[in-house]
């Protein structure tokens, strides 16, 4: 299967240093390079960030609703425990950052690759992924539950515990994950899973026999008294 190309953030290359007094609804911060910047809690509707290179900001605990998303990197950003609501994101990168418990109930992700980023009980509930890459990332108990994957790479990825229930998946790729605990799998119909150890494969049947509803046993176990 040929890999998908996914497009990068366009910036240019002088940014501007100079954040806004303040940030309320409908604030465009466009062209702008942040470093180290505490953006906590941030409240506001219809913001937009656009052609921004962020590295090693606090935006935890942010709440944006219909926020948008283009041409933006993000390294070493703590997005814990952020919801941000009907977000539009168009070719971001996310690397080495904290999204633990984020949630983003409807988001539109396309050309968007996260990197090196832990993702633990993060929410993606109905969200669609466009041409979305994980690479080496931790999704443990993460919230993926009617989400559209169809569109959507994995490599490397820690699922244990995830919940993909319901999601749309044909077309998905999951390559060398670990998928411990991780529940609804029988919605994966359509998907591709790669795995170079044996065991790895075997432990993901295994899930997928489990989380079927079926129990494997030994012959020697059923054997007639």
């Amino acid at each position: 299967m040929p890999p998908r190309k996914i497009a990068a953030p366009r910036l240019r290359a002088q940014l501007d240093t100079t954040l806004p007094d303040e940030i309320e609804d409908e604030t465009r911060l466009l062209d702008l390079e942040l470093d180290d910047v505490d953006l906590s809690d941030l409240e506001a509707e219809h913001l937009e960030l656009g052609g921004c290179r962020l590295t090693r900001c606090r935006v935890a605990g942010s709440g944006l609703e219909k926020p948008i998303v283009v041409d933006t990197e993000l390294v070493q950003c703590d997005l814990a425990n952020s919801r941000w609501v009907d977000a539009g994101l168009t070719r971001v990168a996310v690397v080495s950052s904290r999204l633990t418990g984020f949630a983003g109930p409807g988001m539109v992700l396309q050309h968007t690759t996260f990197r090196d980023s832990v993702l633990d009980y993060a929410s993606f509930r109905f969200a669609k992924f466009n041409r979305v890459e994980f690479t080496d990332c931790r999704l443990q108990s993460a919230d993926l539950v009617s989400a559209d994957l169809s569109g959507a790479v994995f490599r490397r990825c820690d699922l244990s515990g995830a919940e993909l229930s319901q999601v749309k998946a044909a077309g998905a790729v999951f390559v060398d994950c670990t998928w411990d605990g991780a529940k609804g799998l029988a919605s994966l119909a359509g998907s591709t899973v790669a795995a170079a150890s044996p065991i790895d494969t075997l432990g993901f049947t295994s899930a997928v026999t489990v989380a079927a509803g079926i129990t494997l046993a030994h012959p020697d176990d059923l054997d007639a008294e």
